[in-house]
C-alpha cells in the first residue's frame, strides 16, 4: 500500500528508493525486481522512481554507484607500500563489509541478466579497471587491473567467512604487491 501521510521529502524519499531497490535487487535479482515492488517497499508511488531516477537500468546503476565505493583511494601513496595499503584495509574495515558485500552480491546477482550483468561489468570498468590500469601504467595493465580486481574481490568475501590472520594479510599484501609490480 502506497504511504500518503508522508511529508515530502526528496531526499529521503531518494534514499527510500534506493534502500528498497537494492534490497529487491539483491533478493529477486534485477530482471526480477520490479518498479512497483520496489516503490511498494519504499512506500511511494511507481511514478516517482522514473521522476528520481528516469528508468529501472538508470536506479540500477544509481543503486552500483551507491553501494561501490571507489577504491582508488588504495592506490594514493608509495607505490612500493600499496600491497600492504591494501591488505590493511581489507584487515579493518569491519564497517565497510555490509556495504562490500552489498556490492559484490548486487555484482554476483547481475550475472542472470544480460542488461544488469554490463552495467555491473561497465560500473567496474569505469570505476576501478581504466583508473588502476591509468595508475599502473604498464604493459599488460588492464589484464593486471583485472587480476587484481578479482584478487581483491574474493578476499572481501573470504576476510567475511573467516577474517585473516596477520601471516594472511602479510601474504595478501605480497600478492597484490606483485601484481602492482608486474
Amino acid at each position: 500500500m502506497v504511504e500518503t501521510s508522508r511529508t515530502r521529502n526528496a531526499p529521503a524519499t531518494r534514499e527510500a528508493i534506493l534502500s528498497a531497490a537494492t534490497q529487491l535487487f539483491l533478493r529477486d535479482g534485477y530482471d526480477q525486481a520490479g518498479l512497483r515492488a520496489i516503490a511498494a517497499e519504499a512506500g511511494i508511488d511507481p511514478a516517482l522512481i522514473n521522476r528520481y531516477f528516469g528508468s529501472k537500468q538508470q536506479l540500477f546503476g544509481e543503486v552500483l554507484k551507491v553501494a561501490g565505493k571507489n577504491p582508488m583511494h588504495l592506490f594514493e601513496g608509495e607505490r612500493d607500500r600499496c600491497g600492504e595499503r591494501v591488505a590493511a584495509e581489507l584487515a579493518a574495515c569491519a564497517a565497510e563489509r555490509p556495504r562490500q558485500l552489498t556490492f559484490l552480491g548486487l555484482v554476483v546477482g547481475a550475472t542472470g541478466s544480460p542488461e544488469a550483468s554490463e552495467m555491473a561489468s561497465a560500473h567496474i570498468e569505469q570505476h576501478f579497471i581504466r583508473p588502476l590500469s591509468r595508475w599502473l601504467g604498464t604493459p599488460k595493465a588492464q589484464s593486471r587491473a583485472r587480476l587484481l580486481c578479482s584478487l581483491l574481490m574474493g578476499s572481501v568475501i573470504m576476510n567475511n567467512i573467516k577474517p585473516r590472520s596477520p601471516a594472511d594479510r602479510q601474504q595478501l599484501a605480497r600478492q597484490v604487491q606483485s601484481i602492482i609490480d608486474g
